[in-house]
């Protein structure tokens, strides 16, 4: 639990003097934030700002102080002035005073408290929230009224004429108009002052230098999906403009009473499909699995499966059921290709160029527009990942492995290698092909200069440091030194419900209706599924880790083992080791620290099993009922490789236990995740021929594997002479090592060789005297390390290359 939050506040100042600071610190945090009480700065406010210091929350980039909700509406030991906070840069030293988050209408995005900060969830919810309304709900007058009141207050003072007569006359006119049947209408120039300053006001962008230079096409006169479909080809060819990418937005009709919306179904204009294939593996973009199957259930039957089939778009208008619409051929893609690799090209890689967000709901003055799509421009940070992402394309194996890099350990850094090619490609690419599109570095420093900008101009900017800090080489840009505020102003984009979960609610009638049918279906599945479980065999999974790894491997056993098992994952320390005896199938997945001891997390574990192995009482048919198997992490860089694993596969059959599958070794410097999922495999299947288990397919086993590289590939560990010089000598051993190992290498000859350590002795270590022939390569000082490649006899050799392929 987080420690108590401790107050501090100066004294009183003079007359004349500058206000009183008063700092809200965590102890034990990286950062304390600095409140201070000036004089009020920015648009907005009155009333509405008022209501906004009574609840509100101060967010930093590494803590957050939860300032709470007073009573009577009264903030205790506040004196009742506004308070702002100091955001510093750590890398220049400067720091600037936000003062716009107590202007207007604020909407808390987070449910951060004193004891928990939750700014890194996609779509927090909760704490200081309003509570959601559910769809169908509309806004209440009274709160449509206070947000015109805001939106109008910041429209007039953007034109220098607030509280004018014209801007008391338009107010009225809104009022009357809100009070007669709910709602109003914003004209054309209220709207696109509001696209702007809802681009503006986006805390997860870092591109909104450009806000002012959104063009709004204004179509809420449509009426039907065909005319939807014209207005985003409208959209799709201006935005494109045959590469030179040009930030837009499309209003289409407003929310009236939640029923009847325009909804736009897919999440963005352009998506790949994707393809189950049979062996369960997904053939295309993977996290278009639900708008695939919906455009095939609407009547979508694309040419051919593929990796890069562009989906067509799902309208829908008035409520009305949605229509697809083929747009493929208004997709401008580009080909991807690396400045020096030209292997790059032969993956067949391809993006679409124009990026537009079409599932937001715009937010303005307190009308809701469903469908207002938006597109901008890509930085290639964002196209990287979704190329490299595991749940995505997740080419950094193959492109790794074409690079010649070690993928057998994650140490080896071959991911990070692999990344920043395919960014590298992926910028060439869009370049090459003149389409626009911007850095990662660049974007950060033109986001820096927005920000003081927007210091300067209104005293604030809101921004979501774990957004805006981009998602490859953070900490080389100047954004990551940086600290943010996190809080969202109105007008304003947010997340909504998809659409086809609103349909399918829809579809079950009223809510009384609804909840009746919902409780039958959860009652009637929960009986299926608890007979369903209770016939399963139980097996229970334990790990012991020190930094995580071993309770990762944990949960992907646990994934495989669900297949035919009634499993449960859990930490050794939080199982009692003298339940066991009631245990089935029992799984131990452990690191080994230190000189062969356990984590600490499973000290105690095997401190009672190995007590009992030990003690004076015979126990060794204590487990008799169990099986078991074990999987051990560890380095071959220590001497005790692997020790605890084999020591708890020792304590699980002195005491009985029946070892299903032998004990499993993983090396952290060589193929350690290859090594585990082989044995969590025959584990697995072992396990189920064992407890006479149907499930024990193959092919689901098998999945398990279908991420990793191949254990073994010719091109990895066989070089062929014309693949690396055509119409050229033949290669000296020498040459061809260096190709394999993509390191410098030189001959030398055995002097030499004595075995360091006594007879008997666990290790081996030997010094090695070679003759170099003062070869430059070969300067060795102490702590260098020298990989040796023996030589072997070439009748030996011959002969055993006659038996392979």
């Amino acid at each position: 639990m987080d420690d108590p939050v401790e107050e501090v506040f100066e004294e009183e100042a003079r007359p004349g003097e500058r206000q009183p600071t008063r700092k809200l610190a965590s102890q034990g945090r990286a950062m304390s934030l600095q409140v201070e009480q000036l004089p009020q700065v920015g648009g907005g406010g009155g009333a509405s700002a008022a209501s906004a210091l009574q609840r509100r929350q101060i967010i930093g980039r590494t803590g957050s102080v939860d300032a709470g909700s007073f009573p009577d509406g009264e903030a205790p030991m506040f004196n009742k002035r506004k308070e702002f906070i100091r955001l510093k840069n750590l890398q220049t030293g400067h720091d600037a005073v936000d003062t716009l988050h107590q202007s207007g209408i604020m909407v808390c995005p987070v449910a951060c408290t004193s004891q928990r900060c939750v700014g890194s969830m996609m779509t927090p919810s909760g704490g200081e929230q309003r509570p959601k309304r559910p769809h169908g709900v509309v806004r209440p007058r009274e709160e449509v009224e206070e947000h015109a009141r805001d939106f109008l207050n910041q429209y007039y003072s953007s034109l220098k004429s607030r509280d004018s007569a014209t801007h008391e006359k338009r107010l009225a006119q809104v009022i009357l108009e809100i009070e007669d049947r709910g709602t109003y209408n914003l004209t054309e120039k209220e709207l696109a002052f509001g696209v702007k300053t809802a681009w503006r006001n986006a805390p997860r962008c870092i591109g909104r230098i450009q806000w002012n230079r959104l063009q709004m096409f204004d179509c809420r006169h449509v009426t039907t999906a065909k005319e939807m479909l014209d207005a985003i080809k409208r959209h799709i060819e201006y935005g494109t403009n045959g590469g030179n990418i040009r930030s837009a937005i499309t209003i289409f009709p407003q929310r009236l009473d939640g029923q009847n919306d325009f909804r736009v179904w897919n999440a963005q204009f352009f998506k790949y499909a994707a393809f189950k294939q049979d062996d369960g593996s997904i053939l295309g973009d993977p996290s278009s699995v639900e708008i695939t199957d919906i455009c095939k259930g609407l009547g979508w039957k694309p040419e051919k499966e593929g990796p890069f089939v562009t989906l067509p778009i799902v309208l829908q208008a008035r409520g009305q059921p949605p229509e697809w619409f083929d747009i493929s051929d208004m997709n401008l893609e580009v080909e991807m290709s690396h400045p020096e690799f030209e292997w790059f090209a032969d993956l067949a890689l391809k993006w679409y160029t124009l990026p537009a967000v079409t599932n937001f709901l715009f937010d303005c003055g307190g009308i809701e527009f469903p469908a207002a799509p938006f597109n901008g421009w890509y930085m290639g940070s964002e196209v990287g990942r979704d190329f490299c992402d595991d749940n995505r394309y997740n080419v950094l194996p193959e492109v790794a492995r074409r690079m010649g890099l070690d993928v057998r350990s994650v140490s080896s850094l071959w991911k990070d290698k692999a990344l920043v090619e395919v960014n590298l490609a992926v910028l060439h690419s869009f370049q090459k092909a003149n389409v626009t599109i911007s850095d990662h570095h660049s974007a950060a420093e033109s986001f820096m200069k927005h920000l003081d900008k927007e210091f300067s101009v209104r005293g604030g900017c809101p921004a979501d440091w774990v957004w805006v800090t981009p998602a490859i080489s953070g900490s080389t840009t100047p954004v990551y030194h940086q600290e943010m505020l996190m809080y969202q102003l109105r007008p304003s984009y947010e997340y909504q419900e998809d659409p086809w979960k609103i349909e399918a609610n829809r579809k079950l009638g009223d809510r009384k209706d609804r909840f009746k049918r919902f409780a039958m279906v959860v009652k009637t599945f929960s009986r299926m599924f608890k007979t369903s479980m209770s016939r399963r065999v139980k097996a229970i999974i334990l790990y012991a880790s020190e930094t995580g790894r071993s309770e990762t491997y944990a949960k992907k056993v646990g994934e495989l083992f669900s297949n035919s098992f009634n499993y449960q994952v859990m930490c050794m320390d939080e199982y009692n080791p003298l339940e066991l005896e009631h245990e089935q199938m029992v799984v131990i997945v452990s690191s080994t620290f230190g000189n062969g001891e356990p984590p600490e997390n499973g000290v105690e574990f095997f401190r009672v099993l190995n007590d009992m192995v030990t003690s004076d009482e015979d126990n060794s048919q204590w487990l008799t009922n169990i099986k078991f198997s074990v999987f051990g992490l560890g380095s071959r860089a220590y001497p005790h490789f692997c020790a605890f694993g084999k020591e708890m596969d020792r304590v699980l059959k002195a005491l009985g236990g029946e070892r299903v599958h032998a004990v499993g070794e993983g090396d952290e410097l060589c193929g350690q995740e290859e090594s585990f999922h082989k044995w969590m495999k025959l584990c697995y299947l072992a396990a189920c021929e064992v407890y006479h288990i149907d499930g024990g397919d193959k092919t689901l086993a098998d999945r398990a594997l279908s991420s990793l590289p191949p254990a073994w590939e010719e091109k990895m560990y066989r070089l062929k002479q014309e693949a690396v010089a055509a119409n050229s000598s033949p290669l000296t051993n020498t040459e061809a090592l260096g190709i394999l190992h993509h390191k410098k290498t030189a001959t030398a000859t055995v002097k030499h060789v004595k075995e360091l350590q006594s007879v008997g002795a666990s290790r081996s270590t030997i010094l090695l005297e070679l003759k170099t022939g003062d070869s430059p390569l070969l300067a060795y000082n102490p702590g260098d390390h020298l990989g040796v490649c023996p030589c072997n006899d070439s009748t030996l050799v011959d002969a055993a290359l006659s038996k392979l392929k």
